[in-house]
Order: C-alpha cells, then sequence, then structure tokens
C-alpha cells in the first residue's frame, strides 16, 4: 500500500515509519518544525518537506495523521493550534476524500479536560481546559463530518502520555531521565500527586496500525498505558535506575489536568492490550537515551 504519515518526523510519527518500513510504499510529510530528520536514519521512506496545512501529495491508500502542535507551547500560541491542529487536519480530510483513502487521527484524551468519570469512556462529554485540547476535538469533529457527509473511513485514536526512544526532552520521562543523568533534581510541577496513565511507544503504534486495520470509521478510541501513575511514582521509578533521587518542586502549567485515567475496553475489544509496563517502558527508554549520549 502507499502510507502517508503526517508528522513522520516527530516522536510517534518516526516509531510508526520504522515499524511500516520496508512492508509498504511510506510517504512522510513533516516540515520539519517539530520533528528530526535523523528519527528516519535506516527508514525506507520519502521525505516531503511540507507544511500539512498546504500540502498537495494526491495518492495515498491509508493516511496516519499525526501532523500538530504540541500542548505544551499551546496557551501562549493559540493561533498555531488552531491552524495546524485543526485546519491541517481538514487538509488531510480532503486529500483523503479526493484520493479514497482511509485515515486514523491522533487526537488526545485532553479533549476530556478533567473528567467526572474513572476509567473515562471514549462517549464522555469533552470539556478541554487547554487551546490544544478544544483544537483537537474541533479537528475531531470534522472527521465525523467527513465520515458521515462522504463516507470517509476515519478513525480517531486518542492517544495518553506517549513515551519512549525518540521523545524530545519536553515529555517528562525523558526530561527526569536527563535530569538525573546530569546530575540535577528532577523538576516537578505543582506537588507531584497529578495522575497520567503513560503509554511506551511501541503499544501506541500497534495500536495505530490495528485501528487501520479494524477500527470503525467514525468512531474514537482510548489508547493508554496499564494503569494511571502520579507524577511522583514515575520520578521515584527513575531514580531506582541511577541510585540518586532529587526532586525540585516548580508550578504547574495552565491547562495542566489532575486525574488521567481512560477506558482502554473499546479498543481492548479490537484484539489490543498494553504490553509494556512502565517499569520497563522507563528502562528501555533511559537505555535509548544513554545509547544518544554515547555516540
Amino acid at each position: 500500500m502507499k502510507i502517508i504519515v503526517t508528522g513522520g518526523a516527530g516522536f510517534v510519527g518516526s516509531n510508526l515509519v520504522h515499524a511500516l518500513s520496508g512492508k509498504h510504499e511510506i510517504h512522510v510529510i513533516d516540515n520539519l518544525n517539530g520533528g528530526k530528520r535523523h528519527n528516519l536514519a535506516g527508514a525506507e521512506c520519502k521525505i516531503h518537506y511540507e507544511d500539512i496545512c498546504f500540502s498537495k501529495i494526491a495518492e495515498a491508500d491509508v493516511i496516519y495523521h499525526l501532523a500538530c502542535r504540541k500542548m505544551i507551547y499551546s496557551i501562549k500560541e493559540p493561533e498555531l493550534d488552531l491552524t495546524t491542529n485543526t485546519q491541517g487536519t481538514l487538509n488531510v480530510l480532503e486529500i483523503a476524500r479526493k484520493a479514497d483513502a482511509s485515515v486514523v487521527f491522533t487526537s488526545t484524551g485532553s479533549i476530556y479536560g478533567n473528567p467526572t468519570v474513572f476509567p473515562t469512556p471514549e462517549d464522555h462529554p469533552p470539556d478541554p481546559e487547554s487551546p490544544y485540547g478544544v483544537s483537537k476535538w474541533a479537528a475531531e469533529e470534522y472527521c465525523k463530518l467527513y465520515h458521515k457527509m462522504y463516507g470517509l473511513n476515519v478513525v480517531i485514536a486518542r492517544i495518553f502520555s506517549v513515551y519512549g526512544p525518540r521523545q524530545s526532552l519536553i515529555g517528562v520521562i525523558p526530561k527526569f531521565i536527563d535530569q538525573t543523568h546530569e546530575g540535577k533534581p528532577m523538576t516537578v510541577e505543582g506537588d507531584g500527586m497529578q495522575t497520567r496513565t503513560f503509554t511506551y511507544v511501541d503499544d501506541c503504534v500497534e495500536a495505530l496500525i490495528l485501528l487501520s486495520e479494524k477500527g470503525v470509521p467514525g468512531e474514537a478510541y482510548n489508547i493508554a498505558g496499564e494503569k494511571p501513575y502520579t507524577i511522583a511514582q514515575v520520578s521515584k521509578t527513575i531514580a531506582g535506575l541511577y541510585g540518586i533521587y532529587g526532586i525540585k518542586f516548580i508550578p504547574r502549567k495552565k491547562g495542566d489536568l489532575d486525574l488521567i485515567n481512560p477506558s482502554t475496553e473499546k479498543i481492548r475489544a479490537l484484539g489490543w492490550e498494553p504490553k509494556i509496563p512502565l517499569s520497563i517502558g522507563i528502562k528501555k527508554t533511559s537505555d535509548w537515551m544513554r545509547e544518544v549520549w554515547n555516540e
């Protein structure tokens, strides 16, 4: 098949490209605003250095749409969230409609905001707490509309706290690993009691590929790890790898959420389940970072 991966030089996108490499004709669309070319080293793919809002690539069988602005920047630059995350998705849907391609759109658990039901199911009312969450929710609505209006085969993947190799240091796990490696305290926002359901990147990639094959068009699916952990628990796990422990508490960002614990029953019904527990995933991430440091 001819497969397009938007944002394919980014963290999750590049891991997806490597998983698909050698099996299909892979085209990556990435303006390298957040992605890195070296993430694709060794992968069989053609890279198109384009902004997803304006790409005109015309042919595809499957489009994995991962290109987006990140949550961490959304408070200061909400206009770019709207442009990239929402307008960019609309452009992808138009490309898919004209090419009769199927789409897997990577959304986010941030659309739920601070939910009131745990584990949180996909039909929980959205109530985002950040421009990032709003822009992704709007993009989801366009996906559902294109399925309704045109019968487009589009599936929505709401991914949660993905971590692992090739992630930048803005992610809490690689940031903590890097800080500890440098002999610095881990900078924990707030009191560290905010809870996340971390997803190892290989598990996430496996879920995205499964959704392209078995996902129900027009439907959304949560993708998350085995269970929630507090940020404090994560810091202690990382400290155990290095035998040292230090924390510096800093103020929380606006839009930061308290408890994230999604239900994954829906995607598990398709045959998926997370395979990598947090302690092993952190070790794998640390080992990869050590290799990069030693290169």
